[in-house]
């Protein structure tokens, strides 16, 4: 059989061997935090699945703090606290309070920096790599990822939905420029050192609204619960694993085209798997005669929500414009005219291959407006979509497919658009962490 060949019943296999293991992953191994035994059990069976599928497969480790990544959100909870009592002695320490909330947000979120990590313990995390090997000489290779960790519960989500965790964000923002603007014009008017008079201390008062959303704010991520993490993100984990699975089970070995599973932990800490492994292999996607593509996928859970995201981390970093055309070719030849989008609020693992140098893009299929299941306890797997599952896998394997046979070069379809036609209908994709 070949690639092209590939139809209902080996899709159906497929998308029933994705659900079957996201299950047994999810009841067997336990809380899967970045850098926990769960995860690290995890990554050892996919490994063993890989093996067992005629992979060549290549395991590392690495540190991870697997609370520094949330732990922004605490220096926010304690030292805006503080900013509403000192405004009333000094106004210009209140400012001091909310730099000091602030600055570890800018590095650790905005731009995934380990600012923090060495403040909290360290587990040990790692990356799976199964090579399926094609018959002869390896010159394309594409790379399929998808991580294998869990996120702490976002309570406050859970909760009250989107609305309450929006709002929750919305108001400590406000807050925030409430203190700044009352502790300077505190400043202008009683100097750098006076305390606030008049009308300024009733100003300060009212501040005090602020200060149980500042306290709640501690609890934005709860580490005491783990979530299930069926479609975010073992649906990703199991299409990169399924593929293979597909290609062994049908005899399907391609010429010169090697397909790879990469598993890759601790995403949920701040892209530390997918860091840890730019790293490692630093020449792995740029060897020059070996033409690579490299494709994370991010909970595929809602297939109307289907998208393909260019610009990654916060939106400041840009994926590759072929890696993203690519998709966006095979997608259109199974009926879905796939949008571009940024991750305006988090990341995916593409952002920190995109970073070291490779071509990435990055495909999830979730509401913008984020679902009460994403990133709480119901992210479990009787939460799945084998609608959604079932697309995916069909574009997998036509993407390898197409890549196996064009490279970057694969042709166009009647009426496609460049990234830059559609940028002014990209969609804010909800946030990736």
């Amino acid at each position: 059989m070949k690639l092209s060949e590939i139809g209902e019943s080996q899709r159906n296999d497929g998308v029933d061997f994705i659900q079957k293991e996201i299950k047994h992953v999810i009841t067997s191994f336990g809380d899967r935090d970045p850098g926990s035994e769960g995860e690290r059990k995890a990554l050892s069976y996919m490994s063993d699945t890989l093996t067992d599928l005629g992979a060549e497969v290549k395991s590392e480790s690495f540190k991870v703090a697997p609370h520094a990544f949330f732990g922004w959100t605490y220096f926010v909870s304690i030292f805006l606290t503080l900013a509403v009592p000192i405004f009333f002695l000094a106004p210009v320490m209140s400012i001091v309070c909310a730099a000091i909330a602030v600055i570890p947000l800018i590095f650790q979120f905005v731009f995934y920096l380990p600012a923090l990590d060495w403040m909290f313990y360290k587990g040990e995390s790692g990356n799976v790599l199964g090579a399926y090997k094609p018959e002869g000489e390896v010159k394309r290779r594409v790379v399929i990822n998808g991580h294998s960790d869990a996120v702490y519960e976002w309570h406050w989500h859970h909760v009250g939905g989107y609305p309450m965790f929006l709002g929750s964000i919305i108001v400590v923002i406000v807050g925030l420029l409430y203190i700044l603007a009352t502790s300077i014009a505190a400043i202008v008017i009683s100097g750098p050192i006076g305390m606030p008079s008049g009308g300024l201390i009733w100003a300060g008062v009212a501040t005090c609204a602020f200060v149980p959303f500042f306290i709640a704010f501690w609890f934005f991520a709860d580490t005491r619960r783990v979530v299930p993490g069926a479609n975010d993100n073992l649906t990703a984990c199991y299409m990169a694993i399924a593929a293979i699975k597909t290609m062994r089970d049908n005899d399907i070995k391609l010429q010169n085209t090697e397909v790879v599973a990469l598993i890759t932990g601790s995403e949920e800490a701040g892209l530390r798997g997918a860091k840890a492994f730019v790293k490692n292999n630093p020449d792995y996607a740029k060897e020059q005669d070996v033409e690579t593509v490299f494709l994370t996928y991010e909970t595929l859970r809602e297939l109307e929500y289907l998208g393909i995201y260019n610009r990654d981390l916060n939106g400041i970093v840009r994926n590759d414009d072929e890696a993203c055309a690519l998709y966006k070719r095979v997608a259109a030849k199974h009926g879905m005219d796939l949008p571009y989008g940024s991750v305006y609020a988090g990341a995916t693992d593409a952002a920190a291959f995109s970073m070291g140098g490779y071509k990435a893009v990055s495909v999830a299929a979730m509401n913008p407006s984020v679902q009460k299941y994403y990133h709480t306890r119901l992210d479990n797997y009787d939460n799945l979509s084998p609608e959604c599952l079932s697309k995916v896998f069909d574009i997998t394997m036509d993407f390898i497919d197409t890549f196996d046979k064009y490279g970057f070069a694969a042709p166009e379809t009647q009426g496609e658009q460049t990234q830059d036609d559609t940028a002014a209908n990209d969609e804010i994709v909800a946030p990736q962490e």
